[in-house]
């Protein structure tokens, strides 16, 4: 399967954090997930494994998890484009 390459430009990103999740309540497991229970479609994830992911908040209230297995290279990453950002 292949999947269509997205870009997203960080102007249409508000808010962006490495964070804990719950794939299975969250999202009803992990893959290529919607909001499972209480979203309703808002929230997004793009998961394999594991429970550490970087959560996007656009500035239209959509949101987009995807996870990660490296915790610190994600908040470094995260870290420089929100410095170069400001």
């Amino acid at each position: 399967m292949h999947l269509k390459v997205k870009t997203i430009p960080w102007n249409t990103i508000s808010k962006a954090y490495v964070r804990t999740y719950y794939p299975i309540s969250e999202f009803g497991g992990w893959g290529l997930r919607g909001g499972f229970f209480f979203n309703k479609g808002k929230e997004k994830a793009i998961n394999v494994s594991g429970d550490i992911g970087i959560q996007l908040i656009f500035k239209n209230g959509k949101k987009l998890l995807i996870g990660t297995q490296k915790k610190e290279e994600a908040m470094r990453i995260l870290e420089t484009y929100i410095i170069k950002k400001n």
